[in-house]
């Protein structure tokens, strides 16, 4: 019994991070930016470049909450 036991004591579990989900979501984030900024240079009408602008500005501040570290741990899904 003794030898049973020692056995399952050694038998160790192995976990596995996965941040694929938050690395698409920053990926996505970004993508969405960088699509904003062109479209907000090439706008001529003011009151659709107000409205870029503050859909803008919404975006940098979601990535700027996601595109850290901390983020990263909290939401990793391990398996």
């Amino acid at each position: 019994k003794q030898s049973e036991k020692a056995g399952k004591k050694a038998k160790s579990e192995r976990c596995v991070g996965n941040t694929d989900k938050v690395d698409r979501e920053i990926k996505e984030l970004k993508q969405k930016k960088k699509e904003l900024e062109s479209r907000l240079r090439t706008e001529t009408n003011e009151a659709q470049a107000e409205a870029l602008e503050k859909e803008l500005a919404k975006v940098e501040r979601e990535l700027s909450q996601k595109d850290n570290d901390s983020y990263r741990r909290q939401h990793t899904i391990f398996s």
